[in-house]
C-alpha cells in the first residue's frame, strides 16, 4: 500500500490531550508515524500511515471527543 500522510486541525487544548491521541492511533498498526504541533493555533495533528482513512481517524478522536477535521 501507499503510504500517505494525512493532516488535521484539531480540538487539543492540553499536552495530556496528545496522550490520549497517542494511545487511540496506537490501535493502527498502519500508522508509521505521527505528531502534533503544539505551537500552531490549529494544533495540527500529522500522520503518516497506509491503509488507513481520514474518516476513520476522525471518527475515532470524535468518540474520544477530541475533533479533527481533515486539511487539503
Amino acid at each position: 500500500m501507499e503510504n500517505k500522510i494525512l493532516i488535521f486541525r484539531t480540538s487539543i487544548t492540553k499536552r495530556s490531550d496528545v496522550k490520549r491521541i497517542g494511545k487511540l492511533l496506537a490501535q493502527y498498526p498502519q500508522i508509521n508515524k505521527w505528531n502534533v504541533d503544539f505551537e500552531d493555533w490549529e494544533k495540527i495533528l500529522r500522520i503518516e500511515c497506509s491503509g488507513v482513512t481520514a474518516l476513520e481517524i476522525s471518527e475515532t478522536l470524535r468518540n474520544n471527543h477530541i475533533f479533527a477535521t481533515e486539511l487539503e
